[in-house]
C-alpha cells in the first residue's frame, strides 16, 4: 500500500514540474501550426458560403500587422480557388490548404515571433 501512494505521489509531482522554455523554433513552428490552422478554417468559412469581405472584415481586427498579413494573404488565395475544386472533397482541400500554409511559413523569413492567439 506504502509503495502505491508514493508512486502516485511521484506521479503528481511529475506532472506539476515546470515545462522546459521553448526555443524560438518550436515557437515558430506553433505559429506556423496555427497558421495552418486558420488556413483550414478560412477554408472551411469558403465552402460554407461566408462571403470574402466578411472574411477580410474579420481578419482587420487582428492587432499584430505580420499575422494580419499572413492572414489576409491566406483569405485571397482562398478565395481564388475555383468553387467546383473546393467543394469536390471538402475535407481534403481543407486539409491540404492547411499543410501548404504550414509549409509556406516554416520557410517565411522572421526576426520575431508575431503576437498571436493559436487557433
Amino acid at each position: 500500500m506504502k509503495r502505491i501512494y508514493f508512486l502516485a505521489i511521484v506521479a503528481a509531482l511529475a506532472g506539476c514540474s515546470e515545462k522546459k522554455p521553448l526555443t524560438p523554433e518550436e515557437q515558430w513552428h506553433g505559429y506556423c501550426t496555427s497558421m495552418g490552422n486558420a488556413a483550414r478554417s478560412i477554408m472551411l468559412d469558403r465552402q460554407s458560403a461566408i462571403e470574402k469581405n466578411k472574411a477580410i472584415e474579420h481578419a482587420n481586427k487582428i492587432d499584430d500587422e505580420f499575422t494580419k498579413k499572413f492572414i489576409l494573404d491566406i483569405i485571397e488565395q482562398v478565395y481564388a480557388m475555383p468553387e467546383a475544386q473546393i467543394k469536390q472533397d471538402k475535407d481534403a482541400a481543407r486539409e491540404q490548404i492547411k499543410t501548404q500554409i504550414t509549409e509556406k511559413c516554416l520557410v517565411t523569413p522572421h526576426d520575431k515571433l508575431p503576437e498571436y492567439k493559436q487557433f
